[in-house]
């Protein structure tokens, strides 16, 4: 590779704008065959129940009270509220039920469920939907179910007290939420959610499941093969350690950076346990934080802090890189840089917290407050701002590419370019920059798009190049093969993980042939994954690691590789990401699974790495302490497996054994319309959420070793 020239970062330059440009071709047709809003519904006698301007305001109110953390509309949404949608189809075969003179849902009687759905299909005439009386009793009856809900009874389903008690925003809520029901009752959903008797899954679901097993034998196989082969080849070439001189003050000064995202992450964790716990009871082991930090919130602020400290160490880990490639960077720059992320940071955090309590007035909150989408909840202020961040950090590592030594050029390449895509999602992300979306499939469209360029398009191409380059630097990989490794995943990431963004789409309304993309599509991402579990296995079984540094190395690549890499592959991919599998899954507790073990594994422990490095090479962690920091990834990594097998998953059997019997309805409700115990008050439920505290207690003793570390040595005079 003379000059440092390789094909790798221009076929990484070329699948990004191929993926944003496909997306954007492709929004037509999708925009223009989702499921319209009605201009009214109405009653046989001409009774208008809502209009199309009363959806939208729906969703707007939605979104403006942080619902969409707590419950999900067409399961999507947070995990522990109730969805909705389904909710709301059930209140409606409630009043069904009771026209033909039944008390319950007779499930087990065909003939009366037969009746109940003809009573409940909608009749489109034109611009128009007309329904049945007996529908119109059942929207009366949610609009009165919600008012309590959401209004005096708040404080029992883990909201903040009293959250909405304007009748009129409250009926605007249940036209969004019954609108969700009337789409998925005319067939746009895939026959989601699934309500026995009621709705049930597509021949759509069936043969696109079989479409992803087809594409396994067919292209994950020779792919497979393909990447064993130059695997093979490259294996056999030279590698010799890279020594790197020690720190300058520019590049020490991040250190208290990194500290400080230590403390962010054990405050993160604090906020995970609390949320778990408001599963079980309203309070705090006998305190009532509900008017400071009700669900939505600490939901919210949990999995933010999760991604605003990871984004934040890569970026002071840039800037503590950079010099080594060439590229010099002031203290000044470090200052200006960390401040503006810790500012947006900040800004971010403070803006979910007073939106969701109500203190922002429209339309502030959705500019500095919080625009209520899961995930992508941030102010559009603030993604602005980070797209800025994100861009001047591309154009360091751009510029660092220019003066790079020839064997860290390309590396330097891919980095900027997986940055600037990063930052391209973001920007998606913050469209449409004053008020939401009036349309909840244009939104969720849009939203998978920016939450794929992170976790699945553009950061592990971030990832994989830091460690591969560590790995390069130690002399554990031949430079050949680090390359091949960064560019291959890379490109088969972001093309496989941008377009899998599909497998969300299912059965949110979006047409069809996306669930067909999605299921194909996805299953590739098993390719690259696959690949860097093996080598980290591999790498660690050749015996050549021996200084306590390459161990440190391999050590966090096992844990990163193997145990984040089993969390996408097995648990979420082969788990949820088949149709036939998804429509039951949706929106369950086994995608809590799949995220606490993808996330945290593939993302937050590399990024951990970042900080023993960063102190190892400025000679704050000696070869002494680094065995402790072996042994702190690898207790991270068993917590997490803990939490996921002791009560994610069994908590996720246990609601597909509920939603088989009764419906999806059921699986995420404190109390059923009746007003008997829903599913979270099972005694076997509660007895299986406190057995996460074992894995809870075993990740933060990994985590308070590395931190605790760090503050340790800053201290130290």
């Amino acid at each position: 590779m003379p000059n440092g020239k390789s094909i790798w970062p221009t076929v990484v330059l070329a699948v990004t704008i191929f993926v944003y440009a496909a997306y954007a071709v492709m929004a037509y047709y999708t925009f223009t065959h989702i499921p319209p809003i009605p201009s009214e519904v109405v009653t046989p006698n001409g009774t208008v129940l809502f209009t199309e301007e009363d959806v939208i305001k729906g969703k707007y109110y939605f979104q403006k009270y942080g619902l969409m953390d707590y419950g999900s509309v067409l399961g999507m949404g947070g995990y522990f509220g109730i969805d909705f949608t389904s909710y709301t189809l059930r209140i409606l075969e409630d009043a069904a039920a009771h026209s033909l003179g039944f008390d319950a849902v007779p499930q087990n009687n065909a003939t009366a469920m037969a009746a109940i759905r003809a009573a409940l299909l909608p009749d489109p005439d034109g611009g128009k939907v007309v329904v049945s009386d007996v529908f119109a009793q059942g929207f009366y009856n949610a609009v009165s179910y919600y008012e309590k809900m959401l209004g005096p009874d708040s404080a029992e389903y883990r909201l903040k007290p009293d959250l909405i008690t304007n009748a009129t925003i409250v009926k605007d809520l249940t036209a969004y939420f019954t609108w969700t029901a009337l789409i998925a009752l005319e067939n746009y959903t895939n026959g989601f959610p699934y309500t026995p008797g009621i709705l049930t899954s597509t021949n759509n679901v069936f043969y696109a499941s079989w479409g992803m097993v087809i594409s396994i034998l067919l292209i994950v196989m020779p792919m497979a093969a393909y990447v064993l082969m130059k695997f093979l080849d490259y294996w056999r070439d030279p590698r010799a350690p890279i020594q790197l001189p020690p720190p300058n003050e520019a590049q020490r000064m991040t250190l208290w950076a990194f500290a400080l995202f230590g403390i962010a992450l054990g405050v993160q964790g604090l906020l995970g346990g609390y949320t778990m716990h408001l599963y079980t009871e309203p309070t705090l082991y006998g305190v009532n934080l509900l008017s400071i930090l009700p669900f939505n919130v600490s939901r919210a602020l949990h999995y933010n802090l999760a991604i605003l400290w990871i984004a934040l160490t890569w970026a002071a880990f840039s800037l503590f890189a950079l010099p080594y490639f060439g590229l010099n960077v002031s203290k000044r720059q470090v200052v200006a840089v960390l401040a503006l992320g810790v500012f947006v940071a900040l800004g971010d955090l403070f803006g979910i917290w007073l939106s969701y309590l109500g203190y922002i007035p429209s339309p502030w909150w959705f500019i500095v407050g919080s625009q209520g989408r899961d995930v992508i909840d941030q102010g559009t202020l603030w993604l602005l701002l980070l797209t800025a961040a994100l861009g001047y950090l591309s154009y360091l590592w751009y510029k660092a590419s220019k003066t790079a030594p020839d064997a860290l050029k390309p590396f330097a390449k891919i980095l900027a370019i997986a940055i600037a895509g990063t930052a391209a999602g973001t920007f998606i992300g913050a469209l449409p920059i004053v008020a939401p979306w009036p349309d909840f499939q244009v939104d969720e469209y849009f939203r998978w798009m920016t939450i794929h360029a992170y976790v699945e398009g553009f950061w592990p191409p971030i990832v994989v190049t830091v460690v591969v380059v560590l790995l390069l630097i130690a002399g554990l990989v031949p430079q050949r093969l680090a390359l091949a490794v960064v560019g291959l995943d890379a490109t088969s990431e972001i093309i496989t993980g941008m377009i899998g963004t599909a497998h969300h789409y299912y059965f949110n309304g979006l047409p069809t042939f996306w669930m067909y993309v999605g299921s194909i599509v996805s299953v590739l991402e098993a390719v690259p994954l696959g690949f860097m579990i093996i080598y980290a296995i591999v790498l660690w079984r050749r015996g050549e690691v021996r200084t306590e540094f390459q161990k440190t190395l391999v050590t966090y690549a096992l844990v990163a590789g193997v145990g984040g890499g089993l969390g996408v592959v097995l648990f979420g991919a082969a788990f949820i990401n088949a149709p036939i599998f998804n429509y039951y899954l949706h929106d369950a507790q086994s995608t809590m699974a799949h995220a606490h073990l993808a996330f945290p594994l593939a993302y937050g422990v590399p990024s951990i790495l970042m900080w023993v490095v960063a102190f190892y090479l400025s000679g704050k962690f000696t070869d002494r302490e680094l065995k402790y920091m072996r042994w702190a990834a690898v207790i991270i990594g068993v917590g997490f497996y803990l939490q996921a097998l002791l009560t994610l998953e069994p908590l996720a059997v246990l609601q597909l054994q509920q939603e088989l019997a009764k419906g999806y309805w059921f699986i995420k409700t404190l109390v059923t319309p009746s007003g008997a115990p829903g599913f979270w008050q099972e005694p076997i439920v509660d007895e299986v959420i406190w057995l996460r505290m074992i894995g809870d207690l075993v990740a933060a003793a990994g985590f308070a070793i590395v931190i605790f570390g760090m503050l340790a040595k800053l201290l130290k005079r």
